[in-house]
């Protein structure tokens, strides 16, 4: 048995950088949200290294989510734009396509 879609309790938005041209032979980046989606964002414990004098911070939160079409190449927001988190990694439990369980990386 997965998780309860009632416990998904907050929006979040995957968010794909895309490219325009900027008119003047450059380019502009910039996020796009895609299909809103429901989920559980819980804090972990904070998992860092130290790496040549600098410390490093590998996955600050686990999300909890039933969108089966995420991947690491989205970034992902939350419904008032207040946090951001890139995706470090993703597990389907069991392989059973209930729910996946995202590691995330806040971003500052």
């Amino acid at each position: 048995m997965g998780i309860s879609s009632g416990l998904f309790l907050e929006t979040f938005y995957p968010q794909t950088l895309t490219e325009t041209d900027d008119g003047q032979g450059g380019v502009t980046q910039s996020f796009v949200d895609g299909t809103a989606f429901r989920g559980r964002l819980s804090s972990l414990p904070v998992d860092e290294r130290m790496s040549a004098d600098k410390l490093t911070t590998y996955a600050s939160h686990k999300l909890f989510c039933d969108n089966q079409t995420i991947n690491e190449t989205y970034r992902i927001r939350n419904s008032d734009s207040s946090r951001y988190f890139s995706i470090v990694g993703i597990v389907n439990p069991s392989n059973n396509n209930h729910h996946l369980e995202l590691t995330l990386l806040e971003l500052d």
